[in-house]
């Protein structure tokens, strides 16, 4: 099966509310509704600069307009849709077993 963009955007969606506690900043009300709010953008490259796909922070009173790099992992995930995907879920699979680990600590 091949993966889509709407694919990928899914699992932006899941990845952004992971790493909301990252995201800083507060909301801003007078700017574009795109930049309203922290979150995460997938940025896809062209195919004459470079397939590659990426992901950054972008809006809120920190972000701005601007690109910002992830913190905590690299914003690169792959020249293509599939490489992105695995990576994506890569990156969901291993924040949600750190979750684990520090419930179960939480508890000990």
């Amino acid at each position: 099966m091949q993966t889509t963009m709407e694919d990928l955007h899914r699992l932006v969606g899941v990845l952004e509310e992971l790493v909301k506690p990252l995201l800083e900043g507060e909301e801003v009300e007078a700017t574009y509704e795109s930049n309203k709010r922290p979150h995460l953008v997938l940025q896809a490259g062209s195919k004459t600069y470079g397939r590659a796909f990426r992901i950054f922070f972008t809006g809120g009173s920190k972000y701005g307009s601007g690109h910002w790099e992830p913190r905590g992992f690299s914003d690169y995930l792959g020249g293509t849709k599939a490489e992105a995907e695995r990576t994506l879920r890569s990156l969901i699979a291993g924040i949600r077993t750190g979750q684990m680990i520090a419930e179960r600590e939480g508890k000990e």
